[in-house]
């Protein structure tokens, strides 16, 4: 779980990176991201994701992913976006991804 100085939550936060932020995508996940100094970060999962009980799952397993590695991702403001593709996807896929994604981005230690 993801501690409350590691969320990304306040509506101008959001608007901030999305304005500001650089986008790469994989299959079922966009990472948009801008440099700062402390990890934020943040989940939008809309509703062609699913029903509220579809799209919680995702967030879960998605701050799950996020959490077990964010020691080693350097300092960033990033929002998580999930493709509706990603409903049906084990952890295991939407972790790899997330990893990739980061590392692409340049953000892993």
């Amino acid at each position: 779980m993801l501690n409350k100085a590691n969320r990304l939550n306040k509506h101008g936060s959001f608007s901030y990176v999305y304005r500001k932020g650089k986008r790469l995508s994989e299959t079922d996940v966009v990472l948009i991201f801008t440099p700062a100094r402390s990890v934020r970060v943040g989940f939008s999962v809309s509703n062609k994701v699913g029903k509220a009980v579809v799209r919680n799952k995702v967030k879960r397993r998605l701050r799950a992913a996020v959490g077990e590695r964010l020691s080693s991702i350097s300092g960033c403001q990033a929002i998580v976006v999930a493709n509706p593709s990603a409903a049906g996807k084990p952890y295991d896929v939407l972790d790899g991804e997330l990893v990739s994604l980061f590392t692409r981005a340049g953000l892993m230690k």
